[in-house]
Formats: structure tokens, C-alpha cells, sequence
């Protein structure tokens, strides 16, 4: 794919922004493991002419990549789409949105403990200003009727976090490609014994509509697929510590189409908090360009 890796970063805040948008379409329509297995299922199917004309298949299963790779798909898709839909049920797009900001502290720490990646002073300004702006989002709807939909999402960016550590630790000069359709084969793969939970509560129940089927095509060949390539394509090339600050800029647009679809409406604070969270996110984006320049 022909994008700088600050650009693939970029593009993938915008597709993002819809992760809970289309989550909440579809929470009540299909239960969250069957969503999380065919969301996957489907972005994985976006890359088997890819697979198949570059050998990949038996790379996929090489003892010394498939556990990564399935930890990578584990957390990085299958559990948090089935987690993001769940506490969709309870909460909004915005609150989940907003909520998912604390991927800030869990990566500054995990990146810190694992990858000993350098957190300079002027990037834990720039993850703050973030944080100071969706933290006056996030009191929107502390200890309400949606607290269990929050909880659940507050629990989301650490299992994002975990998948991003195994995805640094790949091979050096790996291709973005061919990770991010190994996640998508691992997800799928991976989610198939939660649905042993079908003993004991409905995990395979769906309300079939033209509506459901454009959600989970719109989310496994773009939110899944092509969202997946931009994020390989960027943190394998920058530092994680850095990408993840200004993905958090993302509830942004979250907000506004929640919006403008009717779901929830912007308050003044709302406005304010989304603005130092750009503001942040766009200070990291210096720190990037002056990180990558000779």
C-alpha cells in the first residue's frame, strides 16, 4: 500500500470512528461471539487471493509465528468485537468511544515495561492533553443505568494493547499485509471455542435483515480488512506508544456521527473535550515527523 505510515495512522482514526457506531447497530440484532466470528471470517476472505498468490498459507501455521499470531487475533479482534458489541447493548457510541481513551495509560505503561520504548516528557504532554479532553466527555454518564456497558469497554484497549505487544515482537520487515490477514484467520479461529458457551447462554442467535447484512460487510471488509492493513502498516514502523496516542483522537468523529445519526447530541463541553483531544493527538503527530526526519 502506497501511504506513509503517519498517513495509514490517520485513515485508520476515521474507520475507527465508526467502530461503535456499527457497534451499536448491531448489538440486539446478533449475538457478540457470532458477530466477532464472521466479521473476521469475512476480512479474512478479503485476503485469500492475497494469501494464495504469495504462499502465505503455510507461513500462517510456522511454529515460530502461529502462537503470536493467534494471541494477535485473539485480542486484538475476536474477544474485543464480541466485548464492543455486548457493551453496546448497555451504553453509546460516544460513551464507548470516549471510555476506550484510557489505551493511553495502558500503553505508555506496557510499552514502557515491554518494548522499552522511550516516553519523553513532550509525548506525555501530548497523551495528556488527549486524556484532559475526553476525560470531561467521559463524566457524561458516570454511575448510570449504562455502567455495565462502560465497565466492559474500559476492559476493550487493554486486550488491544496485549495484540500490539505480539505484533511488535514479530520478525522485522514483516509485511503489514500479511499480518493483518493472519489476525483476521486467528480471530476467526480463535473465537470458535467461545461458542461452547452455547450450553449455557445464546451465542449463535441472530435476527436475519438486509440492515444486519450491510453491518457485517461494512465491518469485515472495511473496519476489519482495510483497517487492519493501515494499522500493520503504521505500527510496524513507528513506534506503538506514539501511533496508539493519536488513534485516541478518534471518538472525534465518533461523537459527531452519533450525532448526526441521531443517537446521542453534542453538549459545549463535548465540543471542548474533543478539541484538546485532536490537539493532543496532533502534537504526537510532530513528535512522529520529527522522529522520521534524517
Amino acid at each position: 500500500m502506497n501511504i506513509t505510515p503517519l498517513g495509514a495512522i490517520w485513515l485508520n482514526v476515521c474507520i475507527n470512528s465508526f467502530f461503535p457506531i456499527f457497534g451499536y447497530f448491531a448489538a440486539g440484532r446478533i449475538a457478540p461471539v457470532l458477530f466477532s466470528f464472521a466479521g473476521s471470517a469475512l476480512g479474512f476472505a478479503c485476503f485469500i487471493p492475497w494469501a494464495a498468490k504469495n504462499a502465505a498459507f503455510p507461513v500462517y501455521f510456522r511454529r515460530d509465528l502461529w502462537p503470536r499470531l493467534l494471541a494477535i487475533g485473539f485480542f486484538g479482534s475476536a474477544l474485543p468485537i464480541a466485548a464492543i458489541v455486548l457493551a453496546l447493548r448497555y451504553t453509546t457510541p460516544a460513551n464507548a468511544a470516549i471510555l476506550g481513551q484510557v489505551e493511553a495509560v495502558y500503553t505508555v505503561i506496557l510499552s514502557r515495561l515491554f518494548l522499552k520504548e522511550k516516553i519523553t516528557p513532550s509525548q506525555l504532554f501530548g497523551t495528556a492533553l488527549v486524556l484532559s479532553g475526553t476525560l470531561l466527555i467521559a463524566f457524561k454518564e458516570r454511575l448510570t443505568v449504562r455502567w455495565t456497558g462502560d465497565l466492559i469497554m474500559l476492559a476493550v484497549p487493554l486486550l488491544y494493547q496485549v495484540s500490539h505487544l505480539f505484533s511488535k515482537k514479530l520478525p522485522k520487515g514483516i509485511s503489514p499485509v500479511f499480518v493483518a490477514s493472519a489476525r483476521t484467520l486467528f480471530a476467526a479461529l480463535g473465537i470458535l471455542p467461545l461458542f461452547a458457551l452455547g450450553f449455557f447462554m445464546p451465542v449463535a442467535s441472530f435476527t436475519p435483515s438486509l440492515e444486519l447484512l450491510w453491518i457485517i460487510l461494512a465491518w469485515g471488509l472495511v473496519l476489519t480488512a482495510l483497517n487492519n492493513v493501515l494499522w500493520y502498516k503504521a505500527i510496524l514502523n513507528m513506534d506503538l506508544s506514539k501511533a496508539t496516542a493519536i488513534v485516541l483522537s478518534y471518538p472525534v468523529l465518533t461523537a459527531l456521527f452519533s450525532h448526526l445519526f441521531g443517537i446521542e447530541k453534542i453538549q459545549a463541553y463535548q465540543l471542548t473535550g474533543l478539541g484538546l483531544a485532536l490537539a493532543g493527538a496532533y502534537w504526537v503527530t510532530l513528535l512522529v515527523r520529527k522522529q522520521a526526519a534524517p
